[in-house]
């Protein structure tokens, strides 16, 4: 299947499930029969609305308090972190967390920190901020592989990683057009692994605050993005862009560079 094929499904399988939390709070606030809940989706079969309403207490949405009734659940406090999104093996240093979260401020946008493993061609999430939104959570809860997607997919797959693959292709090798044109601009777009998102996304020769020791790096050992709504038009998108790269160039600048390594690129399992 496409990818663009696989976003417009996961964007229905993302709304249909909407459609049952939204019958659900349209019922009020307390527990209800799953077949008032049933009777209240006109759209769906008893056996689909049961089965959306499972994956909403599997995202912690809602909760069954006795069997064959279902409650939306009290938010009581906004989540701190998205369990997953970040690959186990990572040790960021603190400059780089300084610069996404600087970067979240500036934008109000969820950003995300990806490097890459030359033993399997994969862009690994390495560091994330401004994940902290309920309404953000609950989209990727409800779509299926999101997160694992944002954490851990092939570098060709989307902007982070075809922004690290414009500039580690050698300047003596023929680009394709599309990397040609990233590796000019220094900055990528792609639709997110989050059907309805976009990831603007610009590559880091050398991460904040890691060691600088001549030849010990590659030409890029990073990607910097940021998760916007695809309702976002060129104008704002390309700002995006200009405002990664000129925010990156500052942090690396600025940085303490380290003398002994505290950072090592994370390896696939």
């Amino acid at each position: 299947m496409k990818y663009g094929a696989r976003s417009s499904y996961q964007r229905r399988e993302r709304d249909r499930t909407n459609a049952v939390l939204h019958a659900l709070l349209q019922l009020g606030p307390g527990p209800h029969k799953s077949r008032d809940i049933v009777d209240a989706v006109t759209t769906m079969d008893g056996a689909e609305v049961r089965r959306r309403l499972l994956q909403l207490f599997d995202a912690k949405v809602c909760q069954r308090p006795r069997y064959g009734y279902w409650e939306v659940c009290p938010v009581v406090a906004v989540p701190s972190e998205l369990p997953g999104l970040v690959h186990p093996t990572a040790t960021p240093l603190l400059d780089t967390t300084l610069l996404l979260n600087s970067l979240h401020r500036r934008t109000r946008q969820a950003v995300l920190l990806h490097t890459h493993s030359p033993l399997t061609g994969e862009r690994l999430c390495i560091g994330a901020a401004g994940f902290r939104s309920v309404n953000l959570h609950r989209e990727l809860a409800f779509t299926s592989g999101a997160v694992d997607r944002l954490r851990r997919a092939p570098l060709d797959s989307d902007a982070p990683g075809l922004a690290m693959l414009a500039s580690l292709v050698g300047h003596d090798i023929p680009l394709r057009q599309d990397l040609r044109l990233i590796r000019t601009a220094q900055v990528a777009v792609s639709e997110a692994p989050l059907p309805g998102w976009l990831l603007v996304s610009v590559p880091l020769q050398r991460l904040p605050g890691a060691p600088a020791i001549p030849g010990a790096e590659p030409r890029v050992v990073a990607a910097v993005s940021v998760m916007v709504p695809d309702r976002a038009e060129t104008g704002p998108l390309v700002a995006y862009g200009s405002l990664l790269r000129n925010a990156v160039t500052e942090a690396i600048e600025t940085s303490v560079v380290i003398a002994r390594p505290r950072f090592a690129a994370p390896q696939a399992a």
